[in-house]
């Protein structure tokens, strides 16, 4: 039903009601009246008719123009200004109202008005600094993927749950390439990889779930040991039969906990293939060596046995032992050199400890069969050099055509170590394995075991420089037969592996620290007493080698800049770098930027200190998480003389007083909440600015709070949670 409608029915419903009411009290003032006054009522009313009927007439009619211009002028405009208003809130925020109607409700459309100009100016700046910010990021993405798409190598990164968040075009190449091929039937046939890449695609739909996860285990078995090394390698076998070296790393967050992994491929095909080669050429060179060494050798000793053969003989025998030297001479001139310039195998083995290897094997191969492992004569310092995976595929291999084969199925795993192999025996009681089934076993694919692996047996074995035998039952356990595989051993002193650095993101210096803030020697009376906006302040940050100076950690770099009324002073600064004496690590470096080569010849601490001594005498100190700068100052004191006793306040424990309904009080945090903007994060004057931003900002708010001096604002400070708690 129409607004117009609604009203007058609204009218006429009062109208009827109100002449009722009038009748109703009409009734009983007759009732009431006498007889004698009834008459007289009624000759009046006949004599007075029409000015009677008149007045009635004009008041009805008055009745009605005032609830017409009531709903004119207020009824129908407030309605009018919810709609508009609502179009201004949804689908227009350019439409402004434009209402006729009282001076009530027009004042009230010219402030929803001015509401909606401010909204809409509002509104305007978040978007274009929302567009600046995207731009920024933009830009820094294009950069980042311009890296990425020039390495050589493929590089994916992917989120815990294996969703791909970032790949660059080697990446794509390697693994989603078509390859034409020669078909059966002669024709060409293209190989239409199983899987896509592509952003929130699931990586296991082109790399076997399985390779990823045992990978993934082999880096949470080395961060619960505290591994240097923790990265974790892979090989993997195209459809078109090209093998990848995959090496797998963690992505932790700041509390070490698993955010993803990251995946960088190098295509070692052709390496492979070139290694195969210099191992048949390896292979001709030895047996060339060993008969020309056991010609040469054999002439010999007939020329010794029988010193006075024919002169003649003794030539045929010269000749012979110059051709084979000159044999001799070819292999070390030619062969030699190249084999040297090129390493035996590109296979990525790294190095384990066997016992480390040991139980990862046993956790893997539970699903096969849960067999007891037995080490004997093995010391757990022992290291081998493997691709574990793939040799733990191997040994699953083995168990299954054991047991699908040969319906042996093995009782336990005896491990060992004589001279320098490591032993892996795989017992049973039984019949031995026949030498040719170990041989025709050797030459097929390991697609008997439940994840199935493209290599063969013999490949596996081959990279890893290991052989397997069928053993003989012995004479003290005629029933006990068993396969025996050779590992060598590697020396643990030996072994140099490429360590991968993993960055995790440090939650920043100690919160808390053991120096007292609350009691320094330059508060005086005097001080305490003037308000917050009539003092002098130096902010100030430094940055460190570390973050427990106790241990011997230094400062490295000091920035510093002044309040005074109120105002930053941009002309009243320190920026000074300072030599520690001592190497600066990368961790920090990772931080703050600075390295060894920026503080080379740089002046150090007690030349330094001095002149920040200097600068802020006489001021309030300010600092965010000022305990841990203040400690740093503190331990100079002996070495420099200089003690600091300004009065100093903590931006982080004065943020806790103004907003104590917040948890996060880092710098950051509380610049966001603001509105200041911090143009060098960790960087000592660039902090140290953002810190006086943060403290103009709060004064006004602790003032809402009745805190006006120096002394208030300190008390407060110190009644807060962070100013209970020490750390260290």
């Amino acid at each position: 039903m129409k607004l117009n409608n609604k009203f007058w029915l609204f009218a006429i419903v009062c109208t009827v009601f109100t002449t009722a009411i009038a009748a109703t009290l009409a009734i009983l003032f007759w009732r009431q009246l006498l007889p004698v006054e009834q008459q007289l009522l009624i000759q009046i009313f006949k004599q007075q008719f029409w000015y009677f009927f008149s007045t009635g007439v004009f008041l009805f009619a008055a009745f009605g123009f005032t609830l017409d211009w009531f709903f004119r002028f207020y009824i129908l405009p407030l309605n009018q200004v919810i709609e508009e208003t609502k179009v201004m809130n949804t689908v227009n925020p350019a439409h402004r109202l434009k209402i006729d109607g009282s001076r009530e409700v027009r004042v009230l459309s010219e402030l929803i008005n001015v509401c909606g100009d401010q909204l809409q100016s509002a509104k305007h700046l978040i978007d274009q600094t929302v567009e600046s910010a995207k731009s920024k990021i933009e830009a820094e993405k294009n950069i980042l993927a311009t890296i990425m798409a020039e390495l050589t190598q493929g590089v994916l990164i992917c989120d815990a749950a294996g969703r791909i968040l970032l790949y660059n075009r080697q990446a794509q190449r390697v693994l989603e390439k078509a390859q034409d091929a020669i078909g059966v039937s002669g024709q060409i046939e293209t190989v239409v990889p199983e899987g896509f890449i592509g952003l929130k695609r699931s990586i296991y739909a082109l790399i076997d779930e399985h390779l990823i996860q045992y990978a993934l285990k082999d880096i949470q078995n080395k961060l619960n040991q505290k591994k240097e090394n923790i990265s974790s390698h892979f090989v993997m076998v195209t459809g078109d039969q090209r093998q990848l070296r995959v090496e797998t790393l963690p992505i932790l967050d700041e509390d070490h906990g698993f955010a993803g992994f990251v995946l960088i491929f190098s295509d070692i095909t052709h390496q492979l293939e070139y290694d195969g080669k210099f191992s048949q050429r390896f292979k001709e060179m030895a047996k060339t060596l060993r008969s020309s060494t056991a010609s040469i050798r054999s002439i010999i000793d007939l020329m010794i046995q029988f010193p006075d053969m024919d002169v003649d003989q003794k030539k045929d025998f010269i000749g012979i032992i110059s051709a084979e030297t000159q044999s001799l001479s070819r292999i070390l001139r030619s062969d030699l050199p190249e084999a040297d310039r090129y390493a035996r195998s590109r296979w990525p083995l790294s190095p384990i400890l066997v016992t480390d290897f040991i139980a990862t094997l046993k956790e893997e191969i539970e699903a096969v069969a849960d067999l007891p492992i037995d080490v004997h004569d093995c010391d757990s310092r022992c290291m081998i050099k493997v691709d574990g995976y793939a040799m733990i595929t191997a040994v699953e291999y083995i168990l299954n055509c054991l047991k699908n084969e040969c319906h042996a199925k093995c009782s336990r795993i005896r491990l060992s170590a004589p001279g320098n192999l490591v032993q892996l025996d795989l017992i049973w009681q039984g019949e031995p394995i026949k030498i040719e089934t170990l041989r025709r076993w050797s030459e097929l694919s390991l697609t008997g075991t439940q994840k199935g692996y493209p290599l063969t047996l013999k490949e596996v074995l081959d990279h890893h420089h290991a052989e397997i035998w069928p053993h003989t039952p012995n004479q003290h356990n005629r029933g006990d037969v068993c396969l025996r595989l050779f590992i060598p051993m590697v020396q643990s002193e030996a072994i140099t592996p490429d360590i991968r650095q993993v960055t995790i993101l440090p939650k920043g210096r100690p919160e808390f620290y053991d120096f007292d803030l609350f009691n320094q020697a330059g508060q005086t009376p005097e001080m305490e007493n003037r308000l917050l906006t009539e003092l002098v302040y130096t902010v100030f940050d430094t940055e460190t080698t570390g973050l427990d100076p106790r241990s011997g950690d230094e400062i490295i770099s000091i920035g510093a800049i002044r309040i005074v009324n109120g105002r930053l002073l941009t002309t009243e600064t320190v920026n000074q770098l300072v030599y520690p004496g001592r190497p600066v690590p990368i961790e920090s470096t990772k931080i703050h930027g600075i390295n060894d080569e920026m503080l080379a010849g740089k002046p150090t601490i007690d030349k330094v200190l001095p002149f920040f001594h200097r600068f802020a005498k006489n001021t309030i100190l300010v600092a965010h998480n000022a305990a841990f700068d203040m400690r740093m100052l503190q331990m100079k004191e002996k070495q420099t003389g200089l003690r600091f006793i300004n009065p100093v306040l903590d931006t982080m424990h004065l943020s806790a007083v103004i907003h104590p309904a917040h948890n996060n009080h880092n710098l950051d945090a509380i610049a966001q909440r603001l509105g200041v903007a911090i143009s060098k994060r960790h960087d000592a004057l660039g902090d140290a600015m953002a810190t006086g931003e943060v403290f103009l900002k709060t004064i006004p708010l602790l003032n809402e709070k009745g805190i006006y001096t120096l002394k208030e604002a300190l008390l407060a400070s110190q009644r807060t949670y962070y100013a209970k708690l020490k750390k260290y």
